[in-house]
């Protein structure tokens, strides 16, 4: 299917969404009189593969008080965790929504935001290429060519290589838990950039006094969709896995 492709099936696909969720039709109508969203990750993704997704992630090209106040506004019901996400409920979906002032990696200059090209500097700001699809609901313009770079290498990669971005991240447990997911639910292999990070965070809990897979089990209780496929053995094997391959010199399973 090519972008042109894309863009009209989806836009089809999400109008139809819309319609059985009234409500977020008109929140959305609402946000756009003042500023753009887009979708970003696993709703587009589940699309890409004709799969029924019922969580929806998307970013508003608006300041956060305004965004507030026009949820506030309105008949949805929503609350707002620690790192400022709304997350709203509609009929069979779960939506998360933040206003990109709010994004880790812009809130932090860890990527610069390109005023003339939002849509790439949003796929740029994503974590792994697996999650990094973005579609703006305005011009239905798209970014999936880091999503396409997984898909055709079979590798999970951190899109950007500096350390203070990675270090930077406020969810590493849960990055932990989903690379170890990706790997056994879909048979990839980790980027060198991955596997460093990867080494290096499970090393810092240990480090720092922690079991890194007690740690795992305790993150993964917060994550519904880990905790049937991946037990604590597999977790284990997981980290064996890394460290008995490990090309950076870490000695921290020697030990563990």
């Amino acid at each position: 299917m090519d972008y042109k492709q894309i863009k009209s099936q989806f836009k089809l696909h999400f109008n139809s969404e819309l319609n059985n969720n009234p409500e977020l039709k008109f929140l959305l109508y609402e946000i756009f009189v003042y500023g753009s969203a887009y979708i970003i990750g696993g709703y587009f993704r589940d699309f890409l593969i004709s799969k029924k997704s019922r969580d929806l992630d998307i970013i508003i090209d608006l300041e956060n008080t305004k965004l507030i106040e026009i949820i506030g506004q309105s008949n949805c019901q929503y609350s707002i965790n620690r790192h400022k996400g709304i997350k709203l409920q509609f009929n069979n979906l779960v939506v998360d929504m933040w206003s990109i002032e709010n994004n880790w990696a812009f809130k932090n200059e860890l990527v610069k935001l390109n005023e003339k090209d939002k849509l790439n500097s949003i796929a740029k700001g994503c974590f792994y290429n697996y999650d990094s699809l973005v579609i703006n609901l305005h011009t239905y313009n798209l970014n999936i060519q880091n999503y396409n770079a997984y898909i055709d290498n079979k590798k999970l990669d951190i899109l950007l290589k500096s350390p203070i971005y990675k270090n930077l991240n406020p969810t590493t447990e849960a990055n932990i838990l989903r690379a170890f997911y990706l790997k056994k639910k879909e048979q990839i292999q980790f980027s060198t950039n991955t596997k460093k990070y990867l080494i290096d965070k499970i090393g810092q809990l240990k480090d720092n006094g922690f079991d890194p897979i007690e740690i795992l089990e305790e993150t993964k209780s917060k994550y519904p969709k880990y905790q049937n496929q991946l037990n604590k053995n597999e977790i284990s094997k997981m980290i064996s896995e890394l460290y008995s391959a490990n090309e950076f010199d870490n000695q921290f399973y020697l030990n563990f």
